[in-house]
């Protein structure tokens, strides 16, 4: 509408969650649990635009969920992945273009530290999907996709904006400190 102004933490989309926000985010202890759940549900508020994620990211968050938080909170955090309108999950299985790039992109950046082939594949997606952003806490993307949003999220947002994200928490869940 004319003389709207945009909010301004809306990121132009479409984007992709990785690992670190989903795991942060149900995990209260975590040193970036806040960063991790406001990213989380500024994603379902829709202010990153269409959000996926893969099922590579998906098998890696779920398995360190249950390895760190039990089986418990694994299944939790399945059942709110499976069941969420507002993040798809992309399959990235054979050999299709998407793991076919992924490939290609382990291979070109072995040597980058903590970069796993899981990193590689969120890399191919966001390249064939053009994403626009990443919410991730994962240093070796900054290089390698458009942008990454990620550690110190919280402390860009006015407290208004908090605010609002706090009501979005209790709906998913997530409890913010």
């Amino acid at each position: 509408m004319p003389g709207m102004s945009k909010n301004i933490f809306t990121v132009e989309g479409p984007s992709f969650i990785d690992t670190g926000v989903f795991f942060a985010a149900y995990n209260e202890n975590d040193l970036m649990h806040d960063d991790a759940a406001l990213l989380l549900i500024s994603a379902v508020l829709g202010w990153f635009g269409k959000v996926y994620t893969s099922t590579y990211v998906v098998d890696e968050t779920l398995t360190l969920t249950k390895s760190k938080l039990g089986g418990r909170e694994a299944v939790r955090l399945a059942e709110s992945l499976r069941n969420s309108k507002r993040i798809s999950t992309i399959a990235v299985e054979g050999r299709t273009d998407a793991a076919d790039v992924a490939f290609e992109r382990f291979k070109e950046h072995w040597a980058v530290r903590g970069l796993s082939y899981t990193d590689c594949t969120t890399i191919a997606l966001v390249e064939k999907m053009e994403l626009k952003v990443v919410l991730s806490f994962d240093k070796g993307f900054r290089s390698l996709v458009p942008k990454v949003l990620g550690e110190g999220y919280r402390d860009s947002l006015p407290e208004t904006q908090i605010e609002l994200l706090r009501a979005g928490a209790k709906k998913l869940g997530v409890k913010l400190n």
